[in-house]
C-alpha cells in the first residue's frame, strides 16, 4: 500500500506525525494536536492543543520547538499544562462543553473515554476544532460512546483505532463512523504493521520511548469495515520514524 505524506481536504492538509500526533495547515495557521513526536524543521505551532497527561500524548520536550512568543497552548486540565507546558504564559484549559476562540480557530471541548480500561471519564477530552471553514473532530483517546450521537456535523474525524488495553478497536471505531458521519476519516493512535512490536521498557506509564506507545493495527481494515457508508479513509505515512534499538 502506497501512503501519502499528507492529504490536503476542503482548504486543510493533514499530516500525522506519529501515534495520535497530529498537524493541521489551514492557510498561516498551523495546528498541532498531542504532539510527542516531530519531524525536521516542523513550522512553530499557531496552536497546540493536548486531550491528555499519558506521555504518548502529552511530553515538554516536544512541545517547546514549535512553540514561540505566539503560541496558544490549551490542554483539558491544569495539571497537564503544568506538565507539558515549562512557561504556562498564553496555555489554558478547555473542559468539555466549552468553547475558545483562538482567532485561527473555535475549538470545543468533548468528552472522550473507554468503557474500562484507564481512559476514565473526565480525565482527558477530544476537540472539536472549527478552521477553514471546517469541523474536525479529533476524538483523543476513547472508544464509542454515547455523546458521539451529540457532535452534530463533522467534516473530518482523526480517531484511534488501538490501544494497548483492548478498549479501543477497528470495529468499535467503524461503528462510531457511522454515527458521527465524517466525510473524511483518519486513524491514528496505532503502530504501523511493518514496524517493530511495541516493548515497554520503563513500565507503561513512565517510559517516554514511542516504541512502546499502541499495538500494532491495519488501517487498511477500515475501508471494508465502512463500505457503503460514503466515508472516505485517508491512511497517511507516519512522518516519524521508529527510534533505533539503543
Amino acid at each position: 500500500m502506497v501512503l501519502d505524506e499528507a492529504i490536503v481536504h476542503n482548504g486543510i492538509r493533514y499530516e500525522w506525525l506519529g501515534q495520535s500526533s497530529m498537524r493541521l495547515t489551514a492557510g498561516n495557521a498551523v495546528i498541532y494536536i498531542d504532539p510527542v513526536m516531530l519531524d525536521d524543521s516542523p513550522p512553530p505551532a499557531g496552536l497546540i492543543l493536548i486531550t491528555h497527561h499519558h506521555v504518548d500524548h502529552c511530553l515538554p520536550e516536544f512541545i517547546t520547538p514549535i512553540r514561540n512568543e505566539n503560541t496558544r497552548v490549551a490542554a483539558f486540565h491544569e495539571s497537564y499544562i503544568k506538565y507539558c507546558v515549562h512557561d504556562i504564559k498564553g496555555a489554558r484549559t478547555i473542559k468539555v462543553g466549552q468553547t475558545v476562540d483562538f482567532g485561527i480557530a473555535r475549538v470545543t471541548g468533548v468528552e472522550a473515554y473507554t468503557k474500562r480500561g484507564f481512559h476514565m471519564k473526565g480525565e482527558g477530552c477530544g476537540f472539536l476544532i472549527e478552521v477553514a471553514g471546517q469541523r474536525v473532530y479529533f476524538a483523543g483517546d476513547t472508544s464509542f460512546i454515547p455523546e458521539m450521537n451529540w457532535l452534530g456535523k463533522v467534516d473530518a474525524a482523526i480517531m484511534p483505532i488501538a490501544d494497548n488495553t483492548w478498549n479501543i478497536s477497528l470495529s468499535d471505531i467503524a461503528e462510531a463512523l457511522k454515527v458521527i458521519k465524517p466525510c473524511l476519516f483518519i486513524p491514528v493512535h496505532y503502530t504501523p504493521v511493518d514496524e517493530p512490536d511495541p516493548a515497554v521498557k520503563d513500565g507503561l506509564m513512565l517510559s517516554k520511548d514511542p516504541r512502546f506507545f499502541t499495538k500494532k493495527e491495519d488501517p487498511g481494515k477500515m475501508p471494508g469495515l465502512l463500505e457503503g457508508t460514503g466515508i472516505r479513509t485517508a491512511i497517511l505515512r507516519k512522518l516519524v520514524a521508529p527510534r533505533p534499538d539503543p
